[in-house]
């Protein structure tokens, strides 16, 4: 009984062994399901970026053409004008008032014409006749002065001897005179003043009237000053100031002996010969003027006068028509600098300008770059600039790259130009033209230089890669229903994917999630999306 139990429980336990290998087989083969990916070719750009801002290709500081006071202003700052447009307009009064001065100038200058073509061409050859006489006068001076010359400054030394005899016996008989008005006056000096004390007695004694005294009072100041005339007088003489006279005519007694004795007749014929070589001159240059008939350039310069002031008349009248202020160029008012009633002056007369107007069809964007980046720069490139605010991709053209380093700094300044109103969006991968009519001059902006391209570079989502390590990874691939486990050589990261530098087929599924549970062999099975 025994060994047949055994034997029956055997087999049992090999029946269920069997049956039991064979459930687990059919729970490993179950497929693992996963997602799969393919590679892709594409072309990468590499690029290198700066940060710089935005200006106008151009601003002009709008001034008055004429200076006056500014009656009206017909733009505000921020304002769009047009070229052509009038901004402002100025009073044309002090225009006004140039135009009149401009027409009595040209009134002269016409009058001073007609006189000059009447009377030139006799004034010039009236010259020549009165340098004619002026030679025929010098030359019979000449002559006079040589036959009488001597003669004459030999009678003046006889006349300054004479002069000095004459003075010597005035001043003897004025010494006299004086002497004897002395006596005189001092006798009667005396005589008054004695009257004068017994009156002044009598007086204060009340023994004769207010009005005597007052008479001898009189008579003795009077008889005082005459005395005190006649001792000045007297002194004259002794101090030597009456000898004026006397010394006075010895003077121009020596000077006319130094005169003779020097021969001064000759110098005096010499001074005439001069005054007919001068004559002779101006006579010569009297001719010259005849043969040259230069009063027709007389008549000339008198036309171009004319001309002149005619030029400047137009001039005048066209400032009046320059009243109104236009604007030069189509763009935006930056500034107004002056107010209603301000008086505007000219720019040459260095005076503040009344608009700023920037051109902002067109911008200008201004950055440095490194010495050691500028040769990957030349100009023609394209460039793409952004801004903070979300204006992405503009295309720019590169048009200036300064000749010199700025110093310091080892940069070099690159100017670009773009158009203000139309940009290119490449948001969905293909280029579409965009309004870029929100770019300001000022704007901080970031520029994108292109500074090479790689074409046909192999990509794959970043998470299909594991294992990265010493430019190596791993990634599952599938292959009919089985995950197969592949080493890969990996290169740079883009955003979310990995560039692979492994042959791989356009074709492969590679998977790319739930690679932890996978092992080279296990069967997949691919969900699609």
């Amino acid at each position: 009984m025994r060994p047949n139990c055994i034997t029956v429980i055997f087999i049992a336990f090999l029946m269920c062994y069997f049956n039991g290998s064979d459930v687990i087989s059919q729970e490993t083969e179950q497929p693992t399901s996963v997602q799969v990916e393919t590679p892709r070719r594409v072309t990468i750009v590499s690029e290198k970026t700066y940060n710089g801002f935005l200006q106008p290709r151009a601003e002009v500081k709008v001034f008055a053409n004429i200076p006056g006071k500014i009656v009206s202003l017909n733009v505000e700052a921020g304002q769009k004008v047009a070229k052509e447009d009038m901004l402002a307009q100025i009073s044309a009064r002090e225009a006004g008032i140039a135009a009149i001065k401009a027409e009595v100038a040209l009134s002269v200058a016409k009058s001073q014409l007609t006189t000059t073509e009447a009377n030139a061409q006799t004034r010039v050859e009236t010259q020549l006749v009165t340098a004619k006489e002026a030679v025929a006068e010098a030359e019979a001076k000449h002559e006079e002065t040589k036959s009488l010359a001597e003669i004459r400054i030999r009678n003046q030394l006889i006349q300054a001897e004479s002069a000095l005899k004459v003075a010597e016996s005035n001043l003897e008989r004025a010494k006299v005179t004086s002497e004897q008005g002395l006596e005189r006056a001092k006798t009667e000096f005396t005589k008054t003043t004695s009257d004068y004390e017994r009156n002044k007695e009598l007086h204060e004694k009340e023994l004769i009237s207010d009005s005597a005294f007052e008479s001898s009072e009189t008579r003795y100041k009077l008889g005082k000053s005459r005395y005190e005339e006649a001792v000045a007088a007297a002194n004259q003489f002794k101090d030597g100031s009456a000898q004026l006279a006397v010394e006075k005519a010895k003077a121009e007694l020596v000077v006319a002996q130094k005169i003779v004795e020097s021969k001064g007749w000759e110098r005096e014929i010499a001074a005439a010969e001069s005054k007919i070589t001068q004559t002779k001159a101006n006579l010569v240059t009297a001719q010259k003027l005849v043969d040259a008939k230069a009063w027709e350039r007389e008549i000339a310069i008198a036309k171009s006068a004319v001309s002149e002031a005619e030029e400047q008349l137009k001039l005048a009248r066209e400032q009046v028509n320059q009243a109104a202020i236009i604007s030069p160029i189509d763009g935006v008012i930056a500034q107004r600098h002056q107010e209603l009633g301000d008086y505007a002056k000219t720019a040459a007369s260095s005076g503040q300008p009344v608009y700023t107007i920037v051109a902002v069809d067109v911008l200008k964007a201004v950055w440095t770059v490194p010495v050691s980046d500028i040769i990957r720069i030349k100009n023609g490139n394209m460039v793409l600039i952004s801004t903070a605010s979300g204006i992405q991709n503009i295309i720019g053209t590169i048009d200036f790259i300064s000749p010199t380093v700025k110093h310091g700094e080892n940069t070099v300044v690159v100017h670009a130009t773009l158009r203000n109103f139309v940009g290119l969006n490449t948001e969905n991968g293909s280029p579409a033209p965009i309004d870029n009519s929100a770019l300001k001059p000022g704007t901080s902006i970031t520029i994108s230089i292109k500074t090479g391209e790689r074409k046909n570079v192999l990509l794959l989502p970043r998470r299909a890669v594991l294992q990265i390590q010493n430019g190596k990874g791993n990634i599952f691939v599938v292959e009919g229903n089985v995950a197969r486990l592949k080493q890969v050589n990996v290169g740079g990261v883009y955003g979310n994917e990995i560039e692979i530098n492994s042959r791989l087929a356009l074709a492969t599924q590679v998977i790319i999630n739930d690679q932890h549970k996978l092992k080279d062999g296990m069967t997949v099975s691919v969900v699609r999306d």
